[in-house]
């Protein structure tokens, strides 16, 4: 048995003795991260637990295929955060004061996000190398004339370009899938 199958039967089993293990082997690079992020020690709780939540239920709708289960704990739980951010962000914003938050609501919400971004990332492994590639850089960040110079291009016009057709490209893969005909 894999690794990743281990955790996720030992969360739907309860199994006390691997659960600890995951909590000693994973939880102090999730606590970093948050802390690191303007979190404190109760928001690395909440979010780990809130990940391994989304995982018992993720992994009993339909069983998970994880080649590394850390990276996609972190992953769940580095969202979760960022969505997590995002609301009191805009709470803040809006009345000055964090509201309480229905626990149940906010992991919904998560719930779809994921599947939105899992859907996305299938998507995008379907594109070629190059567009892999300067999508991901577009998409941290980099400017245009960055691009050029880091992968060489002529102009700036022909990384504007690429970055179009690169993109249309994932929107013509996601808009060609059923399950996006499914919600439209």
């Amino acid at each position: 048995m894999q690794e990743s199958e281990k955790y996720l039967q030992a969360l739907i089993d309860g199994d006390n003795k691997i659960i600890l293990d995951i909590y000693n082997r994973f939880h102090p690079k999730i606590q970093v991260f948050i802390l690191r992020n303007n979190g404190r020690h109760e928001d690395v709780q909440d979010v780990f637990h809130d990940a391994l939540m989304y995982l018992i239920m993720k992994h009993r709708e339909s069983p998970l295929q994880i080649a590394s289960f850390e990276a996609y704990l972190f992953t769940i739980c580095k969202n979760i955060w960022r969505s997590t951010l995002k609301n009191k962000k805009e709470w803040v914003m809006k009345d000055g004061v964090l509201p309480l938050v229905n626990k149940e609501d906010s992991l919904a919400t998560f719930t779809i996000e994921q599947k939105h971004l899992e859907f996305y990332q299938e998507k995008f492994q379907l594109l070629s190398d190059n567009c892999k590639e300067i999508l991901s850089i577009y998409f941290n960040g980099m400017s245009y004339e960055e691009i050029m110079k880091d992968l060489s291009y002529n102009s700036i016009n022909v990384v504007r370009q690429r970055v179009y057709k690169c993109r249309a490209k994932v929107v013509q893969l996601i808009k060609a899938d059923f399950r996006y005909k499914k919600q439209a």
